[in-house]
């Protein structure tokens, strides 16, 4: 969806995702992005007002999964119903009844909806596609993964076969927000192989899934693990306006 279309989006929701944009560019705070709205912008227009202007724009909203106050499980999968951790037993609810933490998940099919539907977006993500085919047959050359074994041998059990199928890599590895390093948190990042190498790992085209908060490392990572896992059988198995298949390669870090 183009942006610059004011039949859609007003100008000042256009301004405010400008200043959205350069704020993820250059990770100004909240508090300097509501100051540099309302000098510059005609129509003070809130970083609140504007997220939810890009949900309605974009169709993207986090689905948020309750987790173990002490980061050991997601309520996924056998634990969906619990009311109460099975590892360290804190009870997954407070006394108002809301959860005590959650997990936000944002769906990986609706970014690549979003991708595919822009014209010069879904040209770049042709370049798997490309490289195999003006690849020389009789080339050893290792200039991408497309040349590795992993993939060479998910081709031969007839995967890989439409254009438009996507690669990715993934890697999970854990940070700490706070100087202290009292709180883990865990990031979930893809890499999309369809695009180029020269912009395949670029910020603005790196996918988070999910984040887990912390504050300690996860005791069954699967449970966190199993909304994407969910997400990626989807994919594989509906005939939607692109098919995808996965290559993932994951590393995969704890301490």
């Amino acid at each position: 969806m183009q942006i610059e279309d004011h039949n859609i989006i007003s100008k000042e929701v256009i301004e405010g995702l400008k200043l959205l944009y350069l704020k993820s560019l250059h990770n100004f705070t909240e508090a300097a992005y509501n100051d540099i709205i309302k000098v510059f912008a005609k129509k003070n227009l809130s970083l609140y007002k504007v997220k939810k202007s890009l949900e309605k724009l974009t169709g993207l909203v986090p689905i948020f999964y309750d987790m173990c106050e002490n980061s050991c499980i997601c309520y996924t999968g056998i634990y969906e119903s619990f009311q109460s951790c099975p590892l360290c037993h804190a009870s997954r609810y407070d006394l108002t009844n809301k959860s005590k933490k959650v997990m936000p998940y944002l769906s990986i099919k609706k970014r690549l909806e979003i991708q595919y539907n822009n014209e010069v977006r879904a040209e770049e993500l042709l370049y798997r596609h490309k490289y195999i085919n003006n690849k020389d047959i009789d080339s050893e050359d290792l200039e991408d993964i497309f040349d590795g074994k992993i993939y060479k041998e998910l081709l031969e059990i007839n995967l890989f076969n439409d254009k438009r199928d996507i690669a990715f890599t993934i890697s999970c590895d854990g940070y700490q927000i706070f100087k202290q390093k009292t709180d883990d948190c865990w990031a979930f990042l893809l890499i999309n192989n369809n695009l180029d190498p020269s912009i395949r790992v670029k910020k603005e085209n790196l996918i988070i899934p999910f984040l887990i908060p912390g504050p300690k490392q996860p005791k069954d990572f699967n449970t966190f693990l199993r909304p994407f896992v969910d997400e990626m059988k989807e994919l594989e198995s509906e005939l939607i306006f692109f098919i995808i298949n996965i290559l993932m390669f994951f590393f995969y870090d704890f301490y």
